[in-house]
C-alpha cells in the first residue's frame, strides 16, 4: 500500500531534480522555420542513437497512459531557455510560447523482453508562438534506430515481433505513423489541445533514476511553474492508474476512459460524440448508462443494448466497440491491437454494476428545476453549463457581468422536459471575445430562475 507522507516528511525527502538547467536547444519558432526534416537536427538529444535528451529537457510521465498498440512511451517538456509554465490545479496548464511537448515510442521485438526495445517514432507538439494553436508533427526512425524523418503525411508500416505464442514464432504488427493534419484529431480545442501535461496526470510519483519523487513536487522545486504550489497534494486532482490493482476499479476504470476517450467524447468534442467520458464527471451525468447507442450497435439482436448495461459486458458497447476492429472500432484512429489489460479493466468494472445503478434512463424526466456549476471553471476558452427542466416550456439562459448588463443570450426559447447543455465560448452576443473576470449566468423558466457564478481566465 503506498505510504502516506506528512508535510515534513516529505519536504525533507530529496527531490527528482535539484535543478533546472535552461533548454537551450530543442527550440522550434513555426512562425520563422519549419520543423527540422530529421530528428537529430531538431535538438531534442544530446546522442541521437542512445535517445540520450540534451540538458534543459525535462522527463515526465502521466497517469493514465493512451493506448497505442502496446507501445513503451518516454514524454518530456522542452521551454524555450528557462520560461515557466502557468499552473492551475484543475484547468489547463498555459504554457509559454514556442513550448515542445515530447513523445517517444517504443517496442519490444522480442515480446516481453525489455532488451530488444527498440525506438520507432517521435512525436513533437509545437504551441504555435503566444497563440493557443498547437501544431504536431511525427518522426519516423530508420531500421537501425541511429535517426529519424519529418513525415508530411501520414503512414504505415508493418513490425515483425518475435512471439512464442504467435503462428510460425512471429507476429505482423500494423503501426500507424499520424502525419500533421492528424494530431488535431485528438489534441482538441474543446480538451485544451495538450492533453497529459495537467494535474490530474502528473500528481503522482516519477522514477527519476537514483530518485522517486512526486512529478509535481520536483517541477515546482526547480521552478517550473510561474507561482510556488506548495508541497501539499493530497487535494489536488489525480487520476488512478489503469492498472493499479490497489485502486479502486471504477477510478481505474474512469481513468483509462479519460485518457483514451475523453478528449473526443465531452461537452464540444465531436458531434457524435455524445457521452462525456472525463473523470470527473458524475456517472449518472456520463450519458452511458442504461442509454441506447446511437450508432454502432454491433449486434442488432440484442434489444438490451445500451452503451453501459450494468452487469452486462457484453450487452454494451462502451466495452464492444474497443473489441471490434470495423469501422466502428475504438478508437477510430491509430489503433490495431487489443488492449487486453484494458478490455479486460472495463469488462470487470460493468460487469461488477448493480442493474439498479442509479442514472436516469432515456425516458426519464428530473423532477426538479436545477442549473449545475458549469464545468470547467476558471475556464478558457469554452465551459459548459448543464441544466434540467421538470416540464416544458420557455426557457432562458443569459450570461451577465459584474455590472449586470447582459452580456450573452445562450438559450431563448421552449424547451423540452429533461437535461440539457449548452456551451459558452467566451464570446458576447457581438462575435466578441470577452475579457477575463467574474461573470454570472442564469436560468429562468416557468420552474424559476438559479444564477451562478463562473470565472474566465484568459
Amino acid at each position: 500500500m503506498p505510504v502516506l507522507l506528512t508535510e515534513a516528511m516529505a519536504q525533507s525527502r530529496p527531490y527528482g531534480l535539484e535543478a533546472r538547467v535552461p533548454n537551450t536547444s530543442l527550440l522550434i519558432n513555426l512562425a520563422q522555420n519549419a520543423p527540422a526534416a530529421t530528428i537529430s537536427a531538431t535538438g531534442l538529444f544530446r546522442d541521437t542513437a542512445k535517445q540520450i535528451v540534451a540538458p534543459g529537457i525535462i522527463p515526465y510521465a502521466v497517469n493514465s497512459e493512451l493506448w497505442s498498440d502496446g507501445a513503451e512511451k518516454t514524454r518530456f517538456f522542452a521551454l524555450p531557455g528557462n520560461a515557466q509554465v502557468g499552473f492551475s490545479r484543475d484547468g489547463n496548464w498555459h504554457f509559454p510560447p514556442n513550448s515542445v511537448l515530447v513523445k517517444n515510442f517504443y517496442f519490444d521485438f522480442v515480446k516481453g523482453d525489455p532488451a530488444s526495445r527498440q525506438i520507432v517514432e517521435t512525436r513533437l507538439l509545437v504551441k504555435m508562438g503566444a497563440t493557443d494553436t498547437w501544431k504536431g508533427f511525427s518522426y519516423q526512425w530508420n531500421d537501425d534506430a541511429t535517426d529519424a524523418h519529418l513525415l508530411r503525411e501520414s503512414d504505415r508500416r508493418t513490425f515483425f515481433i518475435v512471439d512464442t505464442d504467435a503462428p510460425d514464432g512471429i507476429a505482423q504488427q500494423r503501426y500507424f505513423f499520424p502525419g500533421p493534419e492528424d494530431c488535431s484529431l485528438c489534441h482538441r480545442e474543446a480538451s485544451g489541445r495538450v492533453l497529459g501535461g495537467r494535474t490530474h496526470q502528473l500528481n503522482g510519483e516519477y522514477n527519476y533514476g537514483a530518485i522517486s519523487d512526486n512529478q509535481l513536487r520536483t517541477l515546482n522545486h526547480i521552478g517550473f511553474f510561474t507561482e510556488d504550489i506548495g508541497e501539499d497534494y493530497s487535494q489536488f486532482p489525480r487520476w488512478a492508474n489503469p492498472r493499479d490493482e490497489s485502486a479502486p476499479i471504477a477510478n481505474r476504470a474512469r481513468a483509462y476512459l479519460a485518457a483514451n476517450c475523453s478528449h473526443c467524447h465531452r461537452p464540444g468534442g465531436v458531434e457524435r460524440g455524445d457521452f462525456d467520458a472525463r473523470y470527473e464527471t458524475p456517472l449518472d451525468q456520463m450519458r452511458t448508462v442504461g442509454i441506447s447507442p446511437s450508432l454502432g450497435r454491433l449486434d442488432t439482436e440484442l434489444e438490451n443494448v445500451r452503451i453501459i448495461n450494468p452487469g452486462k459486458a457484453d450487452q454494451s458497447t462502451l466495452l464492444l466497440r474497443t473489441l471490434n476492429f470495423s469501422s466502428f472500432r475504438m478508437p477510430p484512429l491509430a489503433s490495431s491491437v487489443l488492449d487486453e489489460d484494458g478490455t479486460s479493466l472495463l469488462r470487470k468494472w460493468i460487469d461488477g454494476m448493480s442493474t439498479s445503478t442509479s442514472v436516469a434512463s432515456e425516458s426519464s424526466i428530473p423532477e426538479e428545476f436545477d442549473l449545475a456549476q458549469n464545468y470547467p471553471n476558471p475556464f478558457n476558452p469554452t465551459t459548459a453549463i448543464q441544466y434540467r427542466l421538470a416540464e416544458e416550456g420557455p426557457v432562458e439562459l443569459t450570461i451577465f457581468d459584474l455590472m449586470g448588463q447582459r452580456v450573452r443570450q445562450l438559450i431563448s426559447g421552449d424547451h423540452t422536459a429533461g437535461s440539457h447543455q449548452v456551451i459558452w465560448d467566451g464570446r458576447g452576443d457581438n462575435g466578441m471575445s470577452v475579457a477575463s473576470g467574474v461573470y454570472f449566468y442564469r436560468l429562468r423558466s416557468s420552474g424559476g430562475g438559479i444564477t451562478r457564478r463562473m470565472l474566465l481566465l484568459r
